[in-house]
């Protein structure tokens, strides 16, 4: 097994992008996947960045994660994590999280980032779901009660909302998820004419979130 100690975080840059994008393609959804001209504009704008999930011993890579820093709220949206499949099962996606939380939290409260629904009509892919939100909420990620709806280019999809805290922190208010989710639709589906609607529909599900133990 990888040990978490033998790899690190590596900021990578649009250069990086095309490996990246082809396992993008065969790990999620393809509603989920922007099309590559728009991550390359969201890499070339400044607050979105590539973490690359690099073996120090030869410089392998082994996983990545898409962010977002969204400075107003304080606040990272983590846009996609993933391990490459031939390093699944290896415990390397507790350790990638691990190592991004190190990162951010401190100078930022908390990664924010959404998670499928559990499917009701496919049970192998329900299976896959149950195991990714296990994953998140044995790593300390809390569950808030926001309706979120995932942009789309046709409209959008409801997504669960999760948030890890960073330690301290105990509370997360309305108005901070709120300004999150406003700034992330607008920074990365402001190529989408309706994502100014989406928040509206939801923004009454969205309450003050505290967390203890």
């Amino acid at each position: 097994m990888e040990q978490a100690a033998e790899a690190g975080i590596v900021m990578g840059t649009a250069e990086d992008f095309p490996a990246i994008y082809q396992d993008l393609q065969k790990q999620f959804p393809s509603c989920e996947v922007y099309r590559y001209e728009t991550f390359l504009r969201l890499l070339n704008n400044g607050k979105y960045r590539i973490a690359l999930y690099r073996r120090n011993a030869d410089g392998a890579l082994l996983g990545y994660a898409l962010l977002c820093s969204v400075e107003q709220s304080n606040i990272v949206w983590m846009d996609y994590l993933a391990v490459l499949k031939e390093y699944h099962a290896r415990g390397l996606g507790q350790a990638l999280f691990r190592a991004l939380y190190r990162k951010y939290c401190g100078p930022f409260d908390g990664l924010m980032f959404s998670v499928e629904h559990v499917s009701a009509g496919n049970e192998a892919l329900a299976k896959t779901q149950k195991r990714r939100i296990a994953f998140y909420e044995k790593l300390g990620a809390r569950r808030l009660h926001a309706a979120y709806l995932q942009p789309t280019p046709e409209d959008s999809f409801p997504m669960y909302l999760y948030f890890k805290p960073r330690r301290g922190v105990n509370f997360i208010s309305r108005e901070t998820q709120a300004l999150a989710i406003s700034d992330m639709y607008q920074y990365c589906f402001s190529h989408l004419k309706h994502w100014r609607g989406l928040l509206p529909r939801f923004r009454s599900s969205i309450v003050d979130e505290r967390f203890t133990g």
